[in-house]
């Protein structure tokens, strides 16, 4: 168990899915095995596309990024999801903002974090339920406790909704011209 792990959610039942998909990462390691690590096992290159897309693919966290992580109880890893997309946010904003006329599709916004979330919610709600994992051992533990992400992902979100409504005032219509 690592640090950022509590208990293990033990007695619960799994639709088949989940049991599967569970037995497959159970086959793979990935308690002990990072998960760029599993995927360069043999075990892992031996699975059928079928059985690779099952294990490391999930189109409702493509789709729903932090909600998903919330629906299944992985909270600290979703509002971290929110601070750094947040951040992220700001980011291709202030690009947008510097270049001018310059304009950034929404696709940009939410492509990069829905792939975060597509590929690995799997096997964070494996690590959730196997583990206890709370955040992901690359981040400090710290960042695990709702008590210091969810300030920071509530300020992040709302510094990129000022900062949205700040660069919207501050460049020209495009189509008014003014």
């Amino acid at each position: 168990m690592t640090e950022n792990a509590t208990t293990v959610n033990t007695g619960k039942d799994y639709s088949p899915s989940w049991q599967r998909r569970f037995e497959m990462l159970d086959y793979l390691e990935a308690d002990k095995l990072s998960y760029d690590a599993m995927r360069k096992t043999d075990k892992y290159k031996a699975l059928s596309f079928g059985e690779k897309f099952r294990v490391s693919r999930n189109f409702l966290a493509l789709f729903f990024g932090s909600i998903y992580y919330f629906c299944k109880g992985m909270w600290a890893k979703g509002l971290f999801i929110i601070a750094v997309s947040s951040i992220y946010s700001m980011l291709l904003m202030t690009i947008e903002a510097a270049a001018g006329r310059l304009f950034i599709p929404s696709i940009a916004y939410w492509l990069p974090p829905g792939i975060f979330t597509f590929l690995l919610a799997n096997y964070d709600y494996y690590r959730k339920e196997k583990l206890g994992e709370k955040i992901w051992s690359v981040i400090p533990a710290v960042f695990g406790e709702i008590k210091v992400i969810l300030p920071i992902a509530v300020i992040a979100f709302a510094a990129n909704i000022y900062f949205a409504y700040q660069i919207t005032m501050m460049l020209p219509d495009p189509y008014l011209g003014y």
